[in-house]
């Protein structure tokens, strides 16, 4: 039985050093410690996140965080509206929402403040708060997707314990696009477990399923990430349930993992990686599905700024796909997001070789993106 304790906690909006270029979010919630979900792949398990052992038995509802938030974003001086993600080492809408509605109390602050919010969950309880939804979207920008990595139920099951069927999951995307078509709504199919959910039935399944489901985009990662207590608790669920597959994931990952831990690597080998993102960008290709979120786009300095990085980082994301260098391009897209000032004007002082990561033939190609968009 899953135990919820309330807890206050010292701080509820994290600030990221660089924008996340998948979900384009600066801040990030998490309305809960620990998530019952019991995801079998999930990172949060892994040291790096300081979440409690029992975080998928034990759940903290971190107390007061409707005041918390809008104190400190009422009291922030340096703080410019940007994406808030709800959710990351917990689900915002995991069972403990019905009855705390944290999430919620979240949700009407950012509103009030005009952030902008994006959502990730494997529940089907979002579509509770649509008079909030909307209204965030009308007033600047939200994003909901479901976490979806196969329709098998079985296999789900195993994978994704206590989250809601996969089957239902999309049902809710469709149900929150046709309700309000402002919102962007899409699938995470991430991550592609390998040897259960990669094979291409399944991810042409995936693809073409949520295309019907009338999603605005796929968001996919070929590259389950292992580590450290994460990565021992994968490979003993897998030695439970499949395991013919152990030898296949220690050969993918170069790893071994026994009671003295794990030793491999933190993602697949790079030529595995690139197949799937490969097939993948050719299903949402196929399908006529985006396989990026279209950003917020601040009404201030930023705008321009941020319309250059996502073309930036947009062509860095393809090129690490298809094997081409990309890191230029991806780190002078993350400096433009963190200027200070427009990129235009320092571009009419002849100074965009001093931003950070652009060089003389990045700024020419800077130079055509700010004559493209005048």
């Amino acid at each position: 039985m899953i135990r919820y304790v309330e807890k206050q906690f010292k701080t509820i909006l994290n600030t990221f050093r660089f924008i996340d270029s998948w979900f384009w979010a600066r801040y990030s919630i998490n309305p809960y410690n620990g998530c019952e979900f019991a995801c079998n792949y999930c990172d949060s398990r892994s040291h790096r996140y300081h979440l409690h052992p029992e975080f998928d038995q034990m759940v903290y509802v971190k107390s007061k965080v409707g005041p918390m938030l809008d104190a400190r974003l009422s009291r922030a001086r340096t703080l410019l509206p940007d994406v808030v993600a709800i959710g990351g080492t917990c689900d915002a809408y995991q069972p403990a929402e019905e009855m705390y509605r944290n999430t919620r109390a979240c949700l009407e602050v950012l509103l009030k403040h005009r952030y902008p919010v994006i959502i990730s969950t494997k529940s089907t309880l979002a579509p509770r708060d649509m008079d909030l939804f909307a209204r965030i979207a009308e007033t600047s920008w939200l994003v909901i997707a479901a976490t979806i990595t196969t329709f098998d139920d079985g296999l789900a099951s195993f994978l994704e314990p206590r989250a809601a069927p996969p089957a239902d999951r999309l049902e809710m995307v469709k149900e929150v696009k046709e309700t309000c078509p402002k919102i962007q709504v899409g699938v995470n199919f991430m991550p592609i477990v390998p040897f259960l959910c990669d094979d291409e039935a399944n991810l042409r399944e995936v693809t073409s399923r949520a295309t019907r489901a009338g999603a605005d985009f796929m968001l996919f990662g070929g590259g389950m990430t292992l580590r450290d207590n994460q990565a021992t608790w994968f490979f003993r669920k897998l030695k439970a349930e499949y395991p013919r597959l152990v030898a296949e994931y220690e050969k993918l990952y170069d790893a071994v993992c026994s009671e003295a831990g794990y030793k491999g690597r933190y993602a697949p080998s790079p030529g595995y990686v690139r197949r799937i993102s490969r097939t993948m960008l050719d299903l949402c290709k196929e399908h006529g599905l985006a396989f990026r979120i279209r950003r917020y786009l601040p009404d201030d300095f930023r705008r321009l700024n941020y319309k250059i990085a996502q073309k930036l980082l947009d062509e860095a994301y393809v090129r690490q796909i298809v094997g081409k260098p990309w890191k230029d391009l991806f780190w002078a897209g993350q400096s433009i997001n963190n200027l200070k000032e427009s990129v235009a004007g320092i571009s009419r002082r002849g100074q965009l070789c001093t931003i950070r990561n652009v060089g003389p033939s990045l700024e020419s190609t800077l130079l055509e993106m700010l004559g493209e968009d005048g």
